[in-house]
């Protein structure tokens, strides 16, 4: 049995009256969202920005240390590289900028001159 237009005529306007009053409500809920998520933004922005200076550190650590064990700076990298500088990273993101350096630190450990493994220190045991 059909229900009657009069009652589906009166529950569809309660519930537009309660969207409606509801609505400032949602409204201030998806303001305080973007707030949270705006401070969230920026400090991962800052995060990255602290992690992309201390990159361009190892890399310029890298390129001095590099000659000293035969190894070219084209070889090394450059932090302020167009393809893959701090700000390329957040447009190419983690998969083929981690793959790129992936390939460069293989060819890099292949080219590093094979050191001899540390011994460890002899005790000195003297009979008393």
């Amino acid at each position: 049995m059909a229900p009657a237009t009069g009652a589906t005529d009166l529950a569809t306007a309660s519930s537009r009256d309660t969207a409606a009053q509801n609505a400032p409500d949602a409204f201030r809920q998806c303001l305080r969202e973007r707030i949270r998520l705006a401070r969230e933004l920026a400090a991962l922005r800052a995060g990255f920005a602290t992690v992309a200076e201390h990159y361009e550190r190892v890399i310029r650590t890298m390129l001095a240390l590099g000659p000293s064990i035969g190894l070219d700076h084209h070889e090394i990298g450059h932090p302020t590289d167009p393809e893959w500088g701090p700000a390329a990273l957040l447009v190419y993101g983690d998969d083929r900028f981690l793959k790129h350096e992936q390939q460069v630190l293989d060819q890099l450990l292949h080219r590093l001159p094979v050191l001899p493994l540390p011994q460890p220190p002899r005790s000195s045991s003297r009979a008393p």
